[in-house]
């Protein structure tokens, strides 16, 4: 270890010069900016978060500033492509905001000091826990400490087109159940011209979205009991016999379904209106809850359905399902008053004013992380919610090496899909991304061990 640390710190020697002149330059272009507004009498809080193209900001900062006047919630809105950048920067120039929104693992983060751990706010306050989802709290968590409390979900359900189960001659209330009755739908829900091309497929393993080519679902491995990572996080494992038995089922109904053919489709698919479920050119799909939003937006006529995944025989349900979360960034100049707003925002009052304005005002949202909240009565107006909330009793971290989470999902992904094409077997694509995964687990571990002990020296 001593010769890679060595070899590491004179990697990072020779890069100093040209890591000096990126420093200025973000340095630059992210903190040197228009003074801060004040309110007189009132502590200013800074919360960022990632906003999106409606350009819309939360809603609670505004109730909080009505409702008592000793702190002001600030609400800066960041693009989601420079989010990540700017907040590590600002961490580094220890200029953080006070409060950070965002999604995924919040390992990368706490991991190097970038957030505060929560647990004596929790523990003084007197938190309860219970009213979260329990699945959240994973996602959050890094070395048996919070760092971030859970304020929304999205979790993975199965959706089905039922006009196509009938003109198949399938019962449009009874999705399929079990893996064989999927690859069986499936077949029977294909449609193709005269001339062989297909025009509709009963089921595309992977398509989930345009946003990228295929969408790695990690869970049909869950369902047969896979664990992706030991149990103290330093030893991956992607060639046990539940991932590999899972990613071979998926390859064989790829194959089976017609593999060109499918690529081919999939291609031909876009986005909104053009979504290959909305455009009914796909019967059944996996996805997001917020898929029901979008329909109403897209395709409002569709008739479909809502279910738990198919499982394999003597297999158990399983899905994903993320966290959306507020945090404390470390060296922020409000700690104890940025947390007073976060006990404000997950009062479950406070949570289902917001999730209540959401459905009224028909805006895209995630299930709302408070139980209490996610099943009460104008929640479950929303279609499906019922599905979703079953859902979360299965659901587990998307998150499955939060140490080397971005290469885990991009060489997953890549096996996954090298398996796909027919371009390499399950063990062996499966083996590869093992390895390149370990290799930089491998890195992380050294560098957090290093950043550990001298941390506490």
């Amino acid at each position: 270890m001593h010769s890679r640390l060595t070899e590491g710190i004179r990697r990072f020697t020779s890069r100093a010069f040209t890591a000096g002149a990126v420093i200025v330059s973000l340095y630059l272009l992210f903190f040197v900016r228009e003074p801060k507004a004040t309110f007189p009498g009132r502590t200013v809080i800074d919360l960022w978060h990632v906003r999106g193209q409606d350009e819309t900001d939360p809603q609670a900062p505004q109730w909080f500033n009505e409702e008592q006047d000793a702190f002001y919630v600030n609400v800066v809105g960041v693009p989601f492509i420079e989010i990540e950048r700017k907040f590590l920067t600002s961490i580094v120039g220890n200029v953080p905001p006070d409060l950070f929104e965002y999604f995924g693992s919040v390992a990368q983060w706490s991991s190097r000091g970038a957030l505060l751990p929560l647990d004596e706010y929790m523990e003084r306050d007197g938190f309860d826990r219970s009213k979260i989802f329990e699945a959240l709290w994973d996602e959050v968590s890094w070395e048996g400490q919070v760092y971030a409390i859970p304020v929304g979900t999205a979790c993975d359900v199965f959706y089905w087109n039922k006009q196509h189960f009938r003109e198949a001659g399938l019962d449009p209330q009874r999705p399929p159940r079990t893996w064989a009755e999927l690859e069986d739908y499936a077949e029977r829900l294909t449609v193709r011209s005269p001339d062989g091309r297909m025009v509709r497929a009963g089921y595309i393993p992977g398509y989930w979205s345009p946003a990228k080519e295929s969408y790695t679902f990690i869970f049909w491995a869950m369902q047969k009991g896979a664990r992706f990572v030991s149990p103290d996080g330093r030893k991956v494992n992607l060639t046990s016999p539940a991932c590999v038995e899972a990613l071979e089922w998926e390859g064989k109904l790829f194959e089976k379904l017609g593999r060109n053919e499918l690529i081919r489709l999939r291609a031909s698919f876009g986005y909104g209106a053009q979504h290959g479920f909305f455009s009914g050119q796909v019967s059944m799909i996996g996805h997001k809850s917020s898929l029901v939003v979008e329909q109403m937006k897209f395709a409002p006529n569709l008739e479909y359905g809502a279910s738990l995944f198919p499982i394999p025989e003597g297999g158990r349900p399983a899905t994903t399902s993320g966290a959306v979360w507020i945090a404390i960034p470390a060296g922020a100049e409000h700690p104890d008053e940025a947390w007073e707003y976060i006990k404000y925002l997950t009062q479950t009052p406070v949570q289902q004013r917001a999730a209540d304005y959401t459905v009224d005002q028909n805006i895209p949202s995630f299930l709302p992380s408070n139980i209490e909240v996610a099943r009460s009565p104008k929640q479950m107006s929303v279609p499906h919610n019922e599905v979703f909330v079953e859902s979360m009793k299965w659901a587990r971290s998307p998150t499955i090496v939060p140490l080397a989470h971005s290469v885990f999902w991009r060489e997953y992904g890549s096996a996954w899909d090298r398996v796909m094409r027919g371009l390499q077997a399950p063990l062996e694509a499966l083996s590869d991304a093992e390895r390149e995964i370990q290799r930089a687990l491998d890195d992380q571990l050294e560098y957090y061990d290093y950043y550990q002990r001298h941390r506490s020296s």
